[in-house]
């Protein structure tokens, strides 16, 4: 009994099953079939790098194509939400040096894509995940468009690679008349998206570009990741992600560093009418993986430490230590059960 994960473009569920494997080349249980490109990368013409990551083909039950299967001796429970040990994940240094080396946004995109796809897979449907290491911090004047692409393009691949159709939204302009815009952080987001590389044949067959509302979710979608929703002066994006997740029913939506919270205008709009609403709505979505630095607001300067979650752990907090212009550490503090309030931060970097 061996537990796998299908590569396949269509299946029906995000989660671990267990085939029986013959031999390497047959199964007695299949899913669906794989992308086409990945069809003539099969037994002696499979892709090599697939193979060294332990993937297996196994033909299709009616003879005509294969399925790329991903065997491994985890169980679906081990694959869905892996435990860690407290303190073992390496925050990088020098955060404060910007732009970042290619390595270390590397690291933030493997340790956000893991926990989304470990969440996915177990079962999650509304997913709020937050990575605010400087260049994803808006409130820096160091915010990269390019590396929250590169964080997107990372995800939805992943995603995809797992069997999932994915749906990338970004919000279309609010407001009326002149007043009809977008916020800063994410004016042009959609043009540069159109023009980027996502990846030979991925875009329009298994990754897919939206807005935000229910127009926008359509049968086939399996995840939707929707980028930064913004609440601006005046307009609340609360309403237009309601109608998204509304529509998209049972099937998972990703708000990635999300600023929903309410900005009172002088038109009456997020005041306390509706606010237990928009509150409630927001706390549907767990929080699945967190990530940023710790400053003495409202400054971002110097950097204390570092608050993370990965999804199935502890909130844990990190002290940067070992300060030279050469040399800095960051040490593991404590972990919390919850995300932890401004005095537990504060009496674990100053302990």
């Amino acid at each position: 009994m061996i537990s796998t994960r299908s590569l396949c473009s269509n299946v029906c569920e995000p989660i671990c099953s267990r085939f029986k494997f013959a031999n390497k080349r047959n199964c007695v249980q299949g899913t669906t079939l794989c992308p086409p490109k990945l069809q003539t990368k099969i037994n002696l013409g499979m892709d090599s790098r697939l193979k060294n990551k332990g993937f297996v083909s196994c033909p299709k039950s009616n003879g005509f194509g294969h399925r790329i299967i991903k065997a491994t001796t985890e169980s679906p429970e081990e694959s869905s939400g892996t435990k860690e040990e407290p303190g073992t994940f390496n925050v990088p240094t020098f955060l404060n040096a910007t732009p970042h080396e290619r390595k270390i946004r590397k690291v933030f995109y493997e340790d956000t894509t893991k926990s989304v796809v470990r969440a996915v897979n177990a079962g999650v449907k509304r997913l709020k995940v937050v990575s605010e290491f400087p260049e994803l911090n808006t409130e820096m004047d160091v915010y990269r468009v390019g590396t929250l692409l590169e964080m997107m393009r990372v995800m939805a691949t992943e995603l995809a690679n797992d069997g999932k159709k994915v749906r990338v939204c970004v919000q279309a302009p609010m407001g009326e008349g002149i007043f009809k815009g977008l916020p800063i952080t994410l004016n042009g987001i959609r043009r540069i998206m159109e023009m980027m590389d996502w990846g030979e044949d991925m875009l329009d067959n298994f990754i897919f570009l939206g807005a935000v509302g229910e127009e926008e979710v359509k049968e086939e979608d399996d995840v939707f990741i929707v980028i930064m929703p913004t609440s601006i002066v005046g307009f609340s994006i609360i309403p237009y992600l309601e109608s998204h997740c509304k529509a998209a029913g049972d099937r998972p939506v990703i708000i990635f560093n999300p600023k929903v919270t309410d900005i009172p205008s002088s038109g009456g709009v997020m005041r306390l009418q509706g606010r237990d609403e928009r509150l409630a709505f927001e706390k549907t979505f767990e929080t699945v993986h967190h990530f940023r630095l710790l400053y003495n607001k409202p400054y971002h300067f110097p950097i204390y430490g570092a608050l993370r979650k990965s999804y199935g752990n502890d909130w844990e907090i990190f002290k940067r230590t070992n300060i030279t212009r050469k040399i800095e550490d960051y040490v593991y503090k404590s972990s919390y059960p919850d995300e932890p309030n401004p005095e537990k931060i504060t009496k674990a970097i100053r302990g």
